[in-house]
């Protein structure tokens, strides 16, 4: 399977998809391929070229660092969490600025 050679990808892209509430079929008319090469996609039966890589990391905020799995740093991204969760993280993240003078 060709998801071996940028190892989670196919499951990125799924659950990506998945949380900003698009088809595939929405996925595929942004970076102009059929329908079949999003399932492939994320079947991990074809790894998309660079510059569909650049264009699925753009339509779903991420960095493409993290899209293939190289990052070198750990993200925080607030859409994963609901409201209660990010309202919570935000007002300790504040309390943490206040407290140590940051």
């Amino acid at each position: 399977m060709a998801d071996g050679i940028i190892y989670g990808l196919s499951d990125k892209l799924k659950q990506l998809r998945e949380k900003h509430g698009f088809k595939q079929e929405d996925v595929a008319n942004r970076v102009d391929v059929h329908t079949n090469t999003i399932s492939r996609y994320e079947n991990g039966n074809l790894t998309p070229k660079i510059e569909t890589l650049i264009q699925l990391a753009i339509i779903y905020n991420v960095s493409l660092d993290y899209l293939v799995g190289i990052g070198k740093e750990s993200y925080l991204y607030l859409y994963e969490f609901t409201d209660c969760q990010r309202n919570f993280i935000l007002k300790t993240i504040e309390g943490i600025k206040i407290n140590f003078d940051v």
